[in-house]
């Protein structure tokens, strides 16, 4: 639904009438974890999408490897992948934002989806293990408990 948020947003916009107001609500919604500058957003129908560039990639990377998770692992897995498949793409990431930020290479599009992509696929393989041993554990407890 998040995705679809992100997608639907300039669609209702160009709708107009209630759909336009729905729309102003989604870019409300997305406007405090995204900048949703308009030279950083792809457009359609004339309106940008809720989020950036950046942030769409995060949102569509998680969703395909939230999809995929269950090919590789079980739905009840703990177990965290090492710490180095989140730490290569967040530097990755950083540093295409801080060398544009301080004037080295002006980053484009293309590297703005494809960190963004690359971070947000990575997200769910410690996500996942983690609120499977959160629920799993706060399951023990209520059971011991109550």
């Amino acid at each position: 639904m998040w995705n679809a948020a992100v997608i639907l947003t300039p669609v209702f916009m160009s709708m107009g009438g209630i759909f336009s107001k729905i729309s102003v609500f989604l870019y409300y919604f997305f406007s405090p974890v995204c900048h949703q500058s308009d030279a950083r957003s792809f457009h359609i129908l004339g309106y940008k999408f809720a989020v950036c560039s950046r942030c769409m990639f995060i949102y569509l990377g998680f969703l395909f490897a939230v999809i995929l998770y269950p090919v590789k692992y079980k739905l009840y897995n703990i177990e965290l992948p090492s710490i180095w498949l989140l730490l290569i793409p967040a530097v990755l990431t950083g540093l295409d934002v801080f060398m544009d930020m301080f004037g080295f290479f002006s980053n484009s599009f293309f590297s703005r989806s494809i960190t963004g992509f690359v971070i947000g696929a990575v997200l769910p393989f410690f996500l996942i293990p983690g609120f499977v041993k959160m629920f799993n554990e706060g399951s023990l407890f209520f059971k011991k408990n109550y």
